[in-house]
């Protein structure tokens, strides 16, 4: 996701209750306001999508990712998406109003990586641990619960890969596409991010004047 704070012309920070505000407001007015308004927002991600799409390569990048093999994990074969659209490239734009973490800071505009590979492949090793750590260093997945109709569980675990396997995954990523992530998407629009933000910046100052004055 690309992240932008925004500030209002007193230089304070727009929280996502500002922007919900805003869009009520202009919804209240015609509300066609608030949909000129949420595409006016989205129509800046189009060349931050194009470049990240243009960073993303249609053949998998190691062998594991490769859909032709057999016994892969079907989520992480390259190309595959939720919906079957779209491959290895598959964005999406998001209008986002959410907080982010402890913040009420919304960050507005997100470009979403749609495939699990890619998004593996583009950011596998940030956290510092090594694939396959799994939850709280265990090597299996968070334990699923799954309750039935009388009342009944069963809880399950995947296992992860091992340490030495999640090691040698991320060495044949840095080899293969840069020495650390992101490898592709937020590395194709980091250097344009100012741009970016200050493009939102200035629709949100528009469309926040015009709200302010009621037409």
């Amino acid at each position: 996701m690309l992240k932008m704070l925004l500030t209002t012309a007193t230089g304070q920070r727009y929280s996502a209750q500002d922007i919900r505000a805003l869009q009520k407001k202009l919804k209240a007015i015609e509300p066609k306001l608030r949909t000129e308004f949420l595409r006016e927002v989205k129509s800046i991600g189009k060349e931050p999508e194009k470049a990240i799409k243009n960073a993303i390569d249609t053949q998998a990048p190691l062998s594991g990712l490769d859909p032709s093999g057999r016994g892969k994990n079907a989520k992480l074969q390259w190309g595959q998406t939720k919906n079957g659209k779209g491959g290895a490239k598959s964005t999406t734009i998001r209008f986002r109003t959410k907080a982010g973490g402890r913040s009420l800071t919304t960050t507005l505009l997100g470009i979403r990586v749609n495939s699990a590979a890619t998004s593996v492949a583009d950011m596998a090793g940030r956290s510092g641990n090594y694939v396959g750590a799994g939850y709280k260093g265990s090597g299996m997945s968070k334990p699923m619960v799954r309750t039935y109709a009388d009342g009944s569980q069963s809880v399950t675990f995947q296992r992860k890969a091992t340490r030495a396997g999640g090691n040698a995954f991320i060495r044949n990523l840095n080899r293969r596409l840069s020495n650390k992530p992101s490898r592709m998407a937020w590395k194709a629009v980091e250097k344009d991010l100012p741009k970016i933000s200050k493009s939102i910046q200035y629709v949100v100052d528009k469309w926040a004047i015009r709200a302010s004055k009621g037409f």
